[in-house]
């Protein structure tokens, strides 16, 4: 009456072995990538989703989503760019957020940065230039080395705008 069900084997060579893996495998914008806490990531690093950070990363940083730094999380490169920038640990680069950046109680921000909104909360510590309001990254300027920048002129009272907080 009941026979027993043999095991479906399937060719993993196959074209539905390998569609049926590519649906399982897309990025959807909820996509998380995870840097544990006690690993190091040497090198540029692109995220298609989502990216929490645990650890520490040396190196550029592109996320499509979202970026969580966790109070364990550190990243020191040249740039590091991504929709919002939550910020508990440390980043010392240039960031750019399309949305928001926050940096939270402990965490730190050493670098310049462009986001649509920037909140600090107290106890946090930001050292470098903001420029908000921005959707998107000002272009890179080309400096001429053989050009000489004039010291500012500390008689008319020109402050230094570099804030630390």
């Amino acid at each position: 009456m009941f026979k027993p069900k043999t095991p479906k084997t399937t060719d993993v060579w196959s074209k539905e072995s390998a569609a049926a893996s590519a649906a399982t495998t897309a990025v959807t914008p909820s996509a998380l990538t995870y840097i544990g806490a006690g690993s190091e990531v040497h090198g540029d690093l692109r995220a298609a989703g989502n990216l929490r950070v645990d650890g520490t990363i040396f190196g550029t940083v592109q996320v499509d989503g979202d970026l969580e730094v966790s109070t364990t999380g550190a990243i020191e490169g040249k740039q590091v760019s991504a929709r919002s920038v939550l910020v508990h640990g440390r980043i010392k680069a240039k960031v750019h957020a399309t949305e928001q950046l926050r940096i939270h109680g402990q965490g730190q921000v050493e670098g310049d940065v462009t986001a649509q909104s920037l909140d600090i909360e107290a106890g946090a510590h930001f050292t470098g230039y903001s420029r908000t309001g921005m959707t998107q990254e000002p272009e890179v300027l080309q400096l001429d080395h053989e050009a000489q920048v004039p010291e500012p002129n500390q008689a008319q009272g020109d402050p230094d705008i570099r804030s630390a907080v």
